[in-house]
């Protein structure tokens, strides 16, 4: 027989009938009990406490929705012992994930920002991402591993070996890490962050893999290779290969954009003479075509094109020439058109921010930021970094783009992070970093960014 259930007179949740106390609002139904004297003698009370609260832990361990989370892979002797290491992996890492952390109100540039550091042991941090839930960090690391910190303790809380170091991380579908292997490697891990315990997935795209988006169903991707020329798209996450197509040119970016009012990838790849840029295009197409690919249109987008930006609406492009030193703005939702502007020089990447009213490119060679008016294709303003520009990530919102100032050695050796904000973007604040920072990820929320020093062996954490 069911229960019956009736409203909780405090909060009108539905309730037990009978019930003592709410589940919701946590309220007692008619006042908390009252204790009576049992005439116990006081160590037999603590004694049956103690027994009481081991049982109750027990029965929520048994009965909790999450289930036990799988055991660490054994960190090393020398690992585990470093005192400038997090700490090891404690009982309590190893069963139901931790309560969630209290929510963070989303970053306000207007408010000063504080940095503060995660040491890791014995590895490098390739690259970062956070999770979904902001309370931890996956970390690629030089000796083959992707690794969780929970960072508000620093602690290890999972590691999982994979075929070859990350240069690059990505978060599909808020679930699934792909690692991108640029050189030397033709498949693509992906790790399913809810069964660590398990081996990622490989995907077969090519040699040389260049980059992977997440599809709009939810559960297809699509894979690009440099040396292998090749465009995929693979089911998640069985790993299976539905499609390909091969392009005339080494593909390097993807993005999902939106053309003729319905999702398209763009493929942007290059052609080198002699080591140099010879040339660089856009292929567009509509991922659900059959043959995968069929109707595709190219466009020329410079020489050497770098890091870009979409915008809020999927219509059009924003990103760099390094070798013309100039931005583009590519619109690609109906006829074609493409607009450029002169910026600093050797620009690394471009970034969109206050509602796509800004373009904003990081230029290694000058030490500057170029501030672009996108509705005129105008430059607002040139600002002064404080090092050299390495990479950069906005803010979910992206009112905050934050610039790592590693410098352009491999791997870079530089530190410290310039904050660009407010309207028209300026720079508003400068912190130190661990050496070699040269990946930045931004949490969802943008109430906190990370940088990781490769050198350093740390994550520096900046949070307001």
């Amino acid at each position: 027989m069911s229960e019956r259930r009736i409203p909780c007179p405090m909060c009108k949740a539905l309730i037990v009938e009978g019930a003592r106390k709410c589940r919701s609002c946590k309220q007692w139904i008619g006042g908390p009990p009252k204790v009576a004297s049992t005439g116990f003698p006081r160590a037999a009370i603590v004694v049956t406490s103690a027994v009481a609260t081991v049982l109750v832990v027990i029965i929520t361990r048994r009965q909790s929705p999450v289930g036990e989370a799988p055991p660490l892979t054994p960190l090393s002797g020398d690992s585990a012992a470093t005192s400038a290491g997090p700490r090891p992996p404690s009982p309590g890492s190893i069963g139901p994930e931790p309560e969630p952390e209290p929510e963070v109100a989303p970053g306000d540039p207007s408010k000063p920002w504080h940095a503060r550091e995660i040491h890791i042991g014995d590895v490098h941090p390739l690259d970062i991402v956070w999770s979904p839930s902001g309370q931890s960090i996956y970390v690629s690391a030089d000796d083959a591993t992707l690794r969780e910190y929970r960072i508000k303790s620093g602690d290890l809380v999972h590691q999982a070996s994979v075929p070859a170091q990350g240069d690059q991380l990505r978060l599909l579908f808020g679930r699934y890490l792909a690692v991108l292997r640029h050189q030397d490697a033709a498949r693509i891990p992906v790790m399913d962050t809810s069964a660590w315990d398990k081996d990622p997935v490989l995907l077969d795209v090519g040699q040389s893999p260049g980059d992977i988006i997440e599809m709009p169903d939810g559960r297809t991707v699509v894979s690009a290779s440099i040396d292998a020329k090749r465009v995929t798209r693979f089911d998640l996450p069985s790993g299976t290969r539905l499609a390909d197509i091969t392009l005339p040119h080494a593909t390097g970016q993807l993005f999902l954009v939106r053309a003729e009012k319905r999702p398209y990838v763009g493929a942007m790849g290059a052609l080198t003479r002699s080591g140099q840029p010879a040339g660089a295009w856009i292929d567009l197409f509509d991922p659900s075509e059959k043959p995968f690919g069929a109707t595709r249109r190219s466009i020329s987008v410079g020489r050497d094109p770098r890091l870009g930006a979409i915008t809020a609406d999927g219509s059009a492009l924003f990103f760099p020439d390094r070798v013309s030193n100039t931005a583009m703005l590519l619109k690609v939702a109906g006829i074609t058109e493409a607009r450029s502007v002169a910026v600093g020089q050797a620009p690394e990447a471009g970034f969109l921010m206050d509602d796509d009213r800004y373009g904003v490119t990081i230029d290694s060679a000058s030490r500057t930021a170029t501030v672009v008016a996108l509705p005129t294709m105008d430059v607002k303003a040139t600002l002064m970094l404080t090092g050299v520009p390495c990479s950069g990530e906005t803010s979910p919102d992206r009112r905050t783009l934050f610039v790592s100032l590693a410098g352009t050695d491999k791997p870079a050796r530089g530190s410290g992070v310039d904050i660009i904000a407010g309207d028209p973007p300026r720079v508003v604040g400068s912190l130190p970093t661990g050496k070699g920072g040269c990946a930045v990820a931004v949490s969802k929320d943008g109430a906190r960014a990370a940088v990781a020093g490769y050198f350093s062996k740390s994550i520096t954490i900046l949070e307001q």
